[in-house]
């Protein structure tokens, strides 16, 4: 008997985290236009008025897409914001749209700023639902450079 509760257990927790993970990024808050093409500009003053401090570890919707800003400023490589992000994010190892912003930078080759988040703390361990690592992203998208550097 008490098997089969600590099994019941089991399930709910594991199901509750897999919603919770779902819901993540099936609930991302849209980014307006203004906001994006702000964040394009990689003008921080003009970052810092229209994102707020508990903006920075939400996800966000980018088409069918969701990144957090930190990942996205990897993504676009804005490194005003990136720098900035990077002193005053606190989850460096957020997971939006299945990729941490390590994950990203190894999608996308950014090698500088894949650096400077392991630097930071960025665990290149990590994996998303389908068991990958930002090292596993850069083999798959054949960015040699950082397959190095993740080893």
């Amino acid at each position: 008997m008490t098997k089969i509760k600590s099994m019941k257990k089991v399930i709910s927790v594991t199901l509750l985290l897999a919603i919770s993970i779902f819901a993540n990024g099936l609930f991302a808050q849209e980014i307006s236009k203004d906001q994006m093409r702000i964040f394009q500009t990689d003008n921080l003053q003009e970052f810092k008025k229209v994102f707020k401090k508990d903006d920075f570890n939400k996800c966000f919707a980018i088409k069918e897409n969701s990144y957090d800003l930190l990942a996205l400023s990897v993504k676009y490589e804005r490194k005003n914001i990136f720098n900035f992000l990077l002193g005053n994010t606190t989850d460096i190892n957020r997971i939006c749209n299945n990729q941490s912003p390590l994950m990203v930078a190894a999608r996308y080759g950014k090698t500088e700023m894949a650096q400077s988040l392991l630097v930071k703390g960025a665990d290149k361990t990590l994996k998303n639902t389908n068991g990958e690592t930002a090292k596993d992203f850069a083999i798959k998208y054949e960015k040699t450079n950082l397959t190095n550097i993740l080893k």
